[in-house]
């Protein structure tokens, strides 16, 4: 097999969160695709998901890919048949047995196998028929797909399930309403970008409260504010100033000596990182949004960086807030327009986050719809799809070590 698989080179692969009722991500499901221009999907699925595994487990590694948490894998007839899944690390994936695989002899002979070595099995975009009922008998967790149903199709489809000791997966869940129906039917996990898309009622007032940490944020990233004033206005929040103070003397940063005032750790890291860091924190407090809305800013962030980079920008540091700020209207649940009049931008930035114009719009567009799996529109950025690839997985792999800083 390796030897078909190399005539496809390098895949994008992406990835898309899995959170539990808690809003708290549990894993990831992999996406990939050749990163040949114009071809989308791999003619062979067996030799897309063996790419994928070797790109992820054997070449880049699967914790700079996922982190901590489980991989998500689509695992097809072949793949599965010919037990490729037991070189996988059992306590690291959940292996999505795909749809067009059939309860065959052979089938459930090979799943009951990696059930007893200790896999953790899922049945992708299950539809319940009595054939099935051995895959149930064997699964951990089912994957149904609800968008486009009903309430009274979704209950249907539980019901169905409730003889069975599997877990329910909801995919495709793609807003709070369906959220909640999803939950109150009994699905414990669910995938979608639902938690990206709050109601947002525009000529709604931001709460008070909000105003505060974003007129607080304003401050930090104006361009012109001097460096005494912007100290000042960090050291004067005692919570922003020991948590800036907790990052610059972490392992992460790596300086030889204790700081222990915010003018001396802007002097030893730059302010530019102070602002950013400061930002990172003004927008983690006091939010009840899914953790993940954070993981998902700093990818963007770096990702936008390394891509102006790439580029040619003048200011790359610019396409980083950018990145950073874009997730704004999900955290407050407010229109874009109205938190940027609070925030003293450079018009630039304004443009990029309200309009998607420029230079900047188009780089943090291609970045979003990465994230989608999208990956035809990275075509826009003129830029060879491996160059694109490693600036995700870079960007990927400093969220995951610097995420657990802001839980």
């Amino acid at each position: 097999m390796n030897s078909s698989i190399s005539q496809y080179g390098d895949v994008f692969v992406g990835r898309q969160p899995i959170l539990g009722t808690n809003m708290k991500t549990m894993g990831y499901e992999l996406l990939y695709r050749n990163c040949e221009i114009g071809q989308a999907i791999f003619n062979n699925e067996d030799l897309a998901t063996a790419t994928v595994l070797l790109n992820t487990y054997l070449d880049i590694g699967l914790e700079h890919v996922v982190g901590s948490h489980l991989a998500f894998l689509n695992i097809p007839k072949q793949f599965l048949l010919e037990r490729y899944c037991e070189a996988l690390p059992k306590n690291r994936v959940v292996l999505e047995i795909l749809e067009n695989v059939l309860p065959t002899p052979q089938a459930i002979e090979a799943l009951t196998s990696l059930s007893q070595q200790g896999y953790t099995i899922a049945l992708d975009d299950f539809v319940y028929e009595e054939s099935f009922k051995p895959f149930l008998e064997l699964a951990d967790l089912v994957k149904v797909d609800v968008l486009g149903k009903s309430e009274e199709q979704l209950s249907h489809e539980v019901s169905q399930l409730r003889d069975f000791r599997v877990r329910l997966l909801a995919e495709k869940v793609e807003s709070p309403e369906m959220y909640n129906i999803c939950k109150k039917l009994g699905f414990y996990y669910f995938q979608g970008f639902f938690f990206f898309r709050p109601d947002i009622i525009r000529g709604r007032e931001i709460p008070t409260n909000r105003i505060a940490l974003l007129e607080l944020m304003g401050k930090i990233q104006n361009p012109h504010v001097p460096f005494k004033e912007l100290v000042e206005h960090i050291r004067n929040d005692l919570s922003l100033s020991y948590k800036v103070l907790r990052y610059v003397n972490s392992a992460f940063v790596g300086l030889p000596k204790r700081v222990d005032s915010i003018e001396h750790a802007a002097c030893m890291v730059g302010i530019d990182r102070i602002r950013t860091w400061a930002t990172l924190i003004i927008m983690a407090s006091d939010q009840t949004q899914a953790h993940e809305i954070l993981v998902i800013a700093l990818v963007r962030a770096k990702m936008c960086e390394r891509l102006g980079h790439q580029l040619g920008a003048q200011a790359p540091e610019k396409f980083f807030t950018m990145g950073l700020l874009s997730v704004l209207e999900a955290l407050y649940s407010s229109p874009m327009g109205d938190i940027l009049d609070k925030l003293p931008l450079p018009d630039d930035i304004v443009d990029a986050l309200a309009l998607g114009t420029g230079e900047m719009g188009l780089v943090l567009s291609c970045v979003m719809a990465h994230e989608k799996g999208e990956w035809m529109e990275l075509k826009h950025l003129q830029l060879d799809p491996p160059i694109i690839r490693e600036c995700y997985l870079e960007s990927i792999d400093w969220a995951n070590h610097f995420s657990p800083m802001i839980a």
